[in-house]
């Protein structure tokens, strides 16, 4: 059986490969083990749960709807650290309080949020050849039925999240960030399984979402909005991300549920991404 490659990317950032946007992760020993395609494509990520009361959170301003422009297109670290950085006049049209709140977002704050790490289970999507994808979402014969509520998983039954746990609701734990890190290699098409097929990453969902690519924003689908899309084509994009054949970049997604009712989140990939053995933490 055909098994996912894996890369450690507390090893990545940690090997010589501190390189900010525009550099691969220049590192033999982040070669992929194997070429073949998985069966399956598991990632572990990062999820920090957060109280009703934060600012950002469950935030009565009527903004509502996708903001694009909300955050910097550069991360501001190196692969395996680097975080979105809160554009400066932007906040308030995506409910965002300002920079120390949203910075609290995907960090370890004591008292504001607590942290679990969580995987998803990347599968071939069924009559797409070397698609693979993972759906929680409404309206979608694919989707878990409880759409996208990981934290009602890790604090069930646990007596030290009940201060985290979203009262108004009465049903599912709201209120959360998930931050996912992974490495992909920009395939030549003539290395291929089939040389036509684009290298695409799409993501389909709500709240705020943020894809870099090699330290650069690729996808940008921010703000408190219902159900929508943002996707990116690199072979189109390779040029302006700084893309070089067999290169290995990083790939982060940065996902927050900030209000009420539904939570939706839908992967589909053409890129054969590398598990993340051990999620990082601040």
């Amino acid at each position: 059986m055909k098994t996912p490659t894996t890369f450690n990317l507390l090893t990545a950032a940690l090997a010589g490969s501190m390189l900010f946007a525009g550099s691969a992760v220049a590192s033999e020993s982040l070669t992929p083990a194997e070429d073949s395609t998985p069966d399956t494509i598991v990632l572990e990520g990062t999820l920090r749960d957060f109280k009703e009361s934060h600012p950002d959170m469950q935030n009565p301003d009527k903004s509502f709807g996708v903001k694009t422009g909300l955050v910097e297109y550069y991360l501001d670290g190196p692969v395996g650290v680097g975080k979105p950085v809160l554009a400066s006049g932007n906040s308030a049209r995506g409910m965002i309080t300002g920079e120390d709140s949203f910075n609290q977002w995907f960090r370890d704050v004591e008292g504001v949020n607590k942290t679990s790490s969580y995987s998803i289970t990347l599968e071939p999507l069924s009559g797409s050849p070397g698609v693979f994808y993972f759906a929680r979402e409404k309206q979608s014969s694919n989707a878990d039925e409880k759409y996208f509520f990981p934290m009602d998983e890790v604090t069930d039954g646990e007596e030290s999240w009940n201060d985290f746990r979203t009262e108004s609701t009465g049903t599912h734990n709201f209120f959360f960030t998930y931050e996912l890190r992974t490495l992909f290699t920009f395939t030549p098409r003539s290395k291929r399984d089939d040389p036509s097929q684009d290298l695409a990453f799409k993501f389909v969902g709500d709240d705020d979402v943020w894809v870099f690519i090699n330290g650069q924003l690729a996808v940008d689908i921010g703000g408190v909005h219902g159900q929508a899309t943002g996707e990116i084509n690199l072979d189109d994009a390779a040029e302006s991300l700084g893309l070089e054949p067999n290169g290995i970049y990083e790939l982060v997604l940065f996902f927050a549920e900030r209000h009420v009712t539904e939570s939706n989140f839908r992967i589909e990939t053409t890129l054969q991404l590398s598990t993340e053995t051990e999620p990082l933490y601040d």
